[in-house]
């Protein structure tokens, strides 16, 4: 919401588990902004793969598009193309796929990417693989890459 209602006042918006509008039309940026998804590929809250329009009703959640789908709707906003998906994980940044769940050990995120897009207006996917709704990312002996990669990402992406 912010990201399309404010998109003279922010350079980017990473959102964890979230997702944008289901129905395009309901969001009118006025200019680019720079867009980091990031989802769990297990998340069973907020479904990496969506939960479209016709979707058994449960009578909490509304229809909302995913994570891949969400991306694919701010590269139309911001004029981005020609995504490119990493052949395999990249980053690590989760400890645990939950709170009670087993390790990920080394590399768990495949990162998505827009080659082409205007100035402010990058957009980017973090699909944390078997990661549920309750993300780990660090703990007292032990820290991931989430922290540093995220805000070397904000800093990568300034407004122009």
């Amino acid at each position: 919401t912010m990201a399309c209602h404010s998109a003279d006042l922010i350079a980017g918006i990473a959102n964890m588990a979230d997702n944008t509008y289901l129905n395009a039309s309901d969001c009118h940026p006025s200019e680019p902004v720079n867009i980091l998804c990031m989802c769990g590929t297990a998340d069973e809250w907020n479904s990496y793969y969506g939960r479209g329009e016709g979707a058994v009703p449960d009578g909490i959640t509304p229809p909302f598009p995913g994570a891949v789908r969400s991306a694919l709707i701010w590269a139309g906003y911001n004029g981005a193309s020609d995504p490119v998906t990493d052949p395999a994980p990249t980053l690590d940044l989760v400890l645990k796929a939950s709170p009670s769940g087993s390790n990920l050990p080394g590399a768990d995120t495949v990162v998505t990417r827009y080659l082409n897009y205007p100035a402010g207006g990058a957009i980017e996917l973090w699909s944390i693989i078997g990661a549920t709704h309750t993300l780990i990312v660090y703990d007292a002996t032990h820290e991931t890459e989430f922290y540093p990669r995220l805000l070397d990402w904000f800093f990568a992406h300034p407004k122009p």
